[in-house]
């Protein structure tokens, strides 16, 4: 049974309402000759719908028919054309577009991925009585004294940043393009490539920087103050009154503990046990002050704590009591306590 052609599509079509799709389906009725009649029967009924523009009052159905067809079959061809682009279009969109998508996507994941890590910090602790030594992605070298804590972020090598509670030791790689920066709790230290140490003990009111080699900038909290250190220099800095200032010292000396040694040169008393406790890891009570001011001379390396004292009591008018350590609740035995007195 042959099909009837649809009026409306052809009246759409002579008024540009159409969709390729329309425009495939007119096409095949124009291209069979047993529909031709019924497409005239159309243009003949709609006359004013079809009408060309001829003054002319004769209706010639088969002039408007074969524009018609010859408009048809033109757009046929473009839209074939059309669909011949578009089908190598999409077949180099998917050759191209996918992995762009694909790239786009893993790029995206990368940078989120690289963003994660590069917020990520590592976290290095020595603990008490210990020293550890650690090399930085940059090639820097640091020696973390006892209950010390260092952290860095994954991306070191292009942030030289690194945060410090405790006392540490400092070979920093030079890099002029990227300083490297010790951020304490009152100060920072920026550096290109040089050795120093720097004690900042949250339970101590002084942070110390002491300079073996090179120079060093510190900046104060809030830019609240800047120095530059020199060789054999060490600033003292008070957290409490936020002074600080810089005097001569022999670098040497002061950094030796990082080697295992610990060397004291006519040094009051209470510098000798503050420096001996964090080595230890031990609290002295001391129930005459006086005794502090006493100079102490003298160089420990690997000794025991009871061969320290030991020693401190032979060259200083003092006696020293190692008390019992307690068991806590928590099943951690308590620190270490030495009474130290004048001696009668």
């Amino acid at each position: 049974m042959k099909e009837k052609i649809d009026i409306n599509l052809i009246r759409r079509y002579a008024q540009g309402k159409y969709s390729f799709k329309d425009l495939k389906r007119i096409s095949t009725w124009f291209n069979d000759i047993r529909f031709h009649t019924q497409i005239k029967e159309v243009i003949e009924n709609h006359w004013d719908e079809f009408e060309t523009g001829n003054n002319s009052e004769e209706k010639d159905l088969s002039q408007v028919f074969d524009n018609l067809r010859s408009q048809i079959f033109t757009e046929r061809k473009q839209l074939k054309l059309y669909q011949k682009v578009a089908k190598v279009y999409y077949r180099v969109a998917a050759i191209i577009v996918l992995p762009l998508i694909i790239y786009s996507l893993y790029a995206t994941f990368e940078r989120f991925v690289s963003k994660s890590f590069d917020n990520t910090l590592v976290e290095v602790v020595s603990p008490s009585a210990t020293r550890t030594h650690l090399d930085l992605p940059d090639g820097s070298k640091v020696v973390l004294n006892g209950n010390s804590k260092l952290k860095y972020a994954t991306n070191f090598k292009s942030n030289r940043n690194v945060q410090l509670e405790g006392e540490a030791f400092f070979d920093v790689a030079h890099n002029v393009k990227s300083p490297f920066v010790v951020n304490t709790v009152g100060l920072n230290v920026h550096v290109l490539g040089t050795e120093f140490s720097i004690a900042s003990y949250d339970q101590d009111a002084t942070v110390e920087v002491i300079l073996k080699e090179g120079k060093v900038q510190l900046t104060g909290t809030k830019n609240s103050f800047f120095e530059i250190m020199n060789p054999n220099e060490a600033f003292h800095f008070n957290r409490n009154n936020r002074f600080g200032r810089i005097k001569k010292v022999d670098a040497d000396q002061l950094t030796a503990w990082k080697d295992g040694v610990l060397i004291f040169r006519d040094e009051p008393l209470r510098e000798v046990l503050r420096r001996v406790g964090r080595w230890y890891d031990v609290q002295f009570d001391v129930l005459d002050e006086s005794v502090l001011d006493f100079t102490y001379r003298a160089t420990f390396e690997n000794e025991s704590l009871e061969e320290v004292l030991r020693l401190i009591a032979l060259t200083a008018p003092v006696s020293y009591e190692i008390k019992n350590r307690k068991l806590k609740s928590n099943g951690i035995y308590e620190k270490k306590e030495v009474i130290i007195k004048l001696k009668k």
